[in-house]
């Protein structure tokens, strides 16, 4: 069987073209066959994140493993470092006071 090719134009800045030329150089192959596997290999990547903030969807996630929603997680956190801190110090001091209680 052929194969069928179909010409297409797209326009790039100079630096994307620098980019895709020394990749294509590099794999040893056609700037149209670098473009290929540079398509394929961005199609089989998982999205990390298309949610607000950095973070995946609840639909992203349903499709996740565990595992990938935690990496998910630890790549886009919800949250700053400092608001983590904050909300241990907040537990912390709301497990001392209902130790404390009768």
């Amino acid at each position: 069987m052929a194969t069928m090719t179909i010409r297409t134009t797209v326009a790039f800045d100079p630096a994307t073209v620098a980019r895709w030329e020394r990749l294509a150089k590099r794999w040893g192959v056609s700037k149209s066959e670098a473009l290929r596997r540079a398509l394929e290999s961005a199609e089989n990547q998982r999205p990390q994140a298309s949610g607000p903030g950095g973070l995946p969807t609840l639909d992203e996630i349903a499709r996740m493993s565990p595992l990938e929603a935690l990496e998910a997680l630890r790549a886009n956190p919800p949250i700053t470092a400092d608001q983590g801190e904050q909300w241990r110090n907040e537990l912390r001091e709301t497990r001392e006071d209902f130790s404390r209680r009768p």
